[in-house]
């Protein structure tokens, strides 16, 4: 009775302790202090029953001291088991640090009209002069990197083709990564401002404003341009395919030739291909001037030139090199429909006369025809020459369903394919890695499909059944890019985001669309259809009504979905749910229509590689790169029935000059086509580079096309062109409203140590929260393995079990 005793006043008193223990540092047991409490009483009490055992067995000594053993181990144990944790607040200073950012770019290193030295010199000698750097330094750390293509600190100097270009946005976003937020007092900027490459200096600069770090901009530079003809920029496709037509745009300034006439020519290798006389109306003039030219195959190097003028400025800027892969080839696309609609000959018209890069076979089941007329049985084979398109009929075996790319599918009644047939396009889908698109009809498809293996491949659930959808369904309606669709490759009408969905609101309404009943797994809605009655979606704050606003948000974009893809097996299949994309067309000509079946059909077959035959082709994402760039190698593998074939011994081997660069391994690209990636350079040295594919069944395929290997070539340059010399004047509206968006202030060279004020105020301080674990030491753990040795030591000693 008295060690039951003794256990529930333990228990008591434990439970005491643990709540004036609670109240200096912070207990995290994985249960209630009660229940804590409850559990030493039980262990007391198990602990005072063996020492009432002890005492009968041994002497009474060395059970007083077994029954301290086990109490302090359990006092131990407790105490690892509740996890107490010092926590305090403490107050600590901030320490500051300000960078120092000096544009160490080509236009920083010209010495302006009237001065006699460049403009970096005079603006490190501007900071020296104004002492600001020890001035900051007495309140903040202070470091200085240089800017150009890319940052380097202090000591780094850069070689010519770093100083090629100037990325202020890179260059303040580096000092936002490497500083953390709290600390960071703001940037010292000395700069001409003439930004260059694609980053938005803006975006980077509003984020200072947020942090309260304010860029202060020493200005340095001429805004009088010298007299000087340049090519801002160029604009040529990097691929075209054999027989188009490369149409070429380059944008020229003109500064200090007023009255005077230049020449612009556009050069392939040596050879003149086309010239322009541009008469200069003005002191400043900017002209742009447009070439087209049908190129021979191959991948051409080309050039923009000025030529005619004399005394400027510069004569290391009136010239453009771009390189355009000229490629024969082309997509294999197959188009069947039962009547033709408007879709079907807007797409038919399309792909045989507009788009060289589109190999079509289509075919009619209810053509119109002329009585009386006999019309010769003509299958559609991808074997075909090109520009034999029209076809009668279906491809007569699997063989030849096999060699498309892309098969399109119209309103056709389900007697037009049957089962068979409908198992030979599944396999060109999930194994031959072929796109299928659907294109939905009022009278047949897809919900009239009976074969299971066909329903398998639609990405939704359907009404399955002869029924007809003639009906608008719930009245006109515009397309819509959903979150999926705004940065999805199909759906991609301009390169920014904002503009691209600007492009999609000003298409015209659409009035019929196919029903469905719901999404299946793995299925994307990239368009869905936007009713102008439609009711926003709107909810409470907080998290979880924001994930309640998603969902819902993504259930009615599927239910009223216009665009539905999956991946299915090692292929696509794309769900067209309207056949009104015709529409598109409207005040704009084929232009939108145009690029967005071009989009679907280069996603299903996957990226044009220019180098290579029918089982093995090679190629890289662009022609030109500059030393900060990544090159992605690319390569399709197929064998003889067009199948995917996955090479994990595959690798691209980069030369240069007869020597060996880099050997970089090709990963298979899973559920793909056969395409396998891999990722070489950056590559400092400027120049042309070879690729060879090389390893595993690469080589045999390579035989089997008939050649003896497979190459393709790429060059680095400096910088993509002549930007940075091109516009050397001072950028001041971009610098006011760098210095606006982050509560700075720009200022003259002269002016240098009104920078301080900006910087220099009270030290500040923030409170932290420190938190100290007192039950994970080594030494915790050391003593409870120390008590429990010891007692089973003296223990087995005495004889005890």
């Amino acid at each position: 009775m008295r060690p039951l005793v003794a256990a529930l006043l333990t228990g008591i008193v434990g439970w005491g302790i643990l709540l004036g223990i609670s109240k200096w540092v912070r207990l995290a047991p994985d249960w209630p202090l009660a229940l804590v409490a409850l559990g030493i009483a039980a262990s007391v009490g198990l602990i005072l029953w063996l020492y009432r055992y002890d005492q009968g067995a041994i002497a009474e000594g060395r059970a007083k001291l077994l029954l301290g053993l086990r109490l302090t181990a359990l006092a131990v144990l407790i105490w690892i088991v509740l996890e107490p944790t010092w926590v305090r607040t403490i107050e600590r200073e901030i320490d500051r640090e300000i960078v120092v950012v000096l544009d160490d770019s080509a236009s920083m290193h010209l010495v302006d009209d009237g001065a006699e030295k460049s403009r970096i010199v005079l603006g490190e000698e501007a900071l020296a002069a104004a002492e600001l750097v020890k001035t900051l330094s007495k309140d903040a750390r202070v470091r200085t990197l240089r800017a150009a293509r890319s940052v380097a600190a202090e000591e780094d100097g850069g070689d010519g083709s770093w100083r090629q270009s100037t990325d202020l946005a890179a260059a303040l976003g580096t000092v936002l990564d490497q500083v953390p937020p709290d600390e960071l007092g703001g940037v010292v900027l000395v700069t001409d401002g003439r930004h260059n490459r694609p980053g938005r200096v803006e975006d980077v600069a509003r984020r200072f404003g947020i942090l309260d770090a304010p860029v202060g901009v020493l200005a340095v530079g001429s805004a009088e341009p010298p007299k000087d003809a340049s090519i801002l920029s160029v604009a040529a496709p990097e691929a075209i395919h054999l027989g188009d037509r490369m149409r070429v745009k380059a944008e020229l300034k003109f500064d200090g030739y007023k009255g005077q006439k230049a020449t612009v020519r556009l050069l392939r290798a040596d050879e003149l291909l086309d010239e322009r006389e541009i008469p200069i109306p003005q002191d400043h003039h900017r002209e742009e001037v447009r070439f087209a030219q049908v190129p021979e195959g191959g991948v051409g190097d080309f050039r923009v030139e000025i030529v005619g003028l004399e005394g400027e400025r510069f004569d290391d800027n009136n010239a453009w090199d771009f390189e355009t892969s000229i490629t024969d080839a082309r997509t294999n696309v197959l188009l069947v429909d039962e009547h033709p609609r408007w879709e079907f000959r807007y797409l038919r018209n399309l792909f045989y006369g507009r788009d060289k890069s589109v190999h079509l076979q289509w075919a009619l089941i209810h053509p119109d025809r002329i009585t009386g007329q006999e019309v010769e049985p003509v299958p559609a084979s991808a074997a075909r020459p090109f520009g034999e398109a029209q076809a009668t009929g279906l491809p007569e075996n699997e063989d030849e369903w096999r060699k498309f790319d892309v098969i399109i599918l119209g309103d056709l009644a389900p007697g037009v394919i049957d089962a068979e047939t409908w198992e030979i396009i599944s396999r060109c889908v999930t194994e031959r890695a072929a796109m299928l698109v659907m294109v939905a009809g009022p009278q047949h498809m897809p919900h009239a499909i009976v074969s299971e293996e066909a329903r398998k491949l639609v990405p939704a659930e359907m009404e399955w059944g002869a029924q007809r959808y003639f009906e608008g369904g719930d009245g006109s309606f515009r397309p819509t890019l959903t979150s999926a669709g705004s940065a999805h490759p199909v759906t991609q009408q301009s390169p920014g985001g904002v503009s691209n969905e600007q492009i999609w609101a000003e298409f015209p309404e659409m009035r019929w669309r196919h029903p469905l009943k719901e999404l299946r797994e793995g299925a994307e809605v990239l368009l869905t259809a936007s009713y102008e009655d439609s009711s926003s979606i709107e909810g409470g704050s907080g998290l979880e009504a924001a994930l309640e606003n998603l969902a819902a948000q993504r259930r009615r974009e599927a239910e009223n979905a216009l665009l539905v893809t999956r991946q299915t097996g090692r292929g696509k299949v794309a769900l067209l749910l309207t056949d009104r994309t015709w529409r598109l067309r409207e005040g704009s000509g084929d232009v939108y229509h145009h690029r967005f079946w071009g989009n679907l059909v280069r996603w299903g077959a996957g990226p044009v590689l220019r180098a290579g035959g029918a089982r093995a082709r090679l190629g890289t994402d662009q022609l030109t790169y500059t030393p900060d760039d990544v090159v992605v190698l690319r390569a399709r593998l197929r064998d003889e029935s067009l199948n995917p074939v996955g090479e994990e011994e595959l690798s691209a081997e980069i030369w240069r000059d007869g020597a060996l660069v880099e050997t970089v391994r090709m990963t298979p690209v899973e559920g793909s086509a056969g395409f396998h990636e891999g990722r070489a350079g950056p590559f400092d040295d400027a120049g042309k580079y070879e690729v060879k594919l090389t390893g595993g069944r690469a080589d045999e395929l390579i035989v089997e096309d008939g050649s003896e290997e497979l190459q393709a070539g790429f060059r680095v340059v400096g910088s993509r062109g002549p930007v940075e010399l091109a516009e050397t004047t001072l950028n001041l509206p971009l610098l006011e409203t760098i210095a606006d968006l982050s509560g700075g202030r720009v200022i003259a060279a002269d002016e240098a140590g009104g920078l301080a004020s900006l910087f220099l105020g009270d030290q500040e301080s923030r409170e932290e929260v420190r938190e100290i674990p007192l039950w994970n030491h080594w030494l915790v753990l050391t003593l409870f393995f120390v008590l429990l040795t010891t007692e089973w030591i003296l223990r087995r000693g005495s004889g005890l079990p």
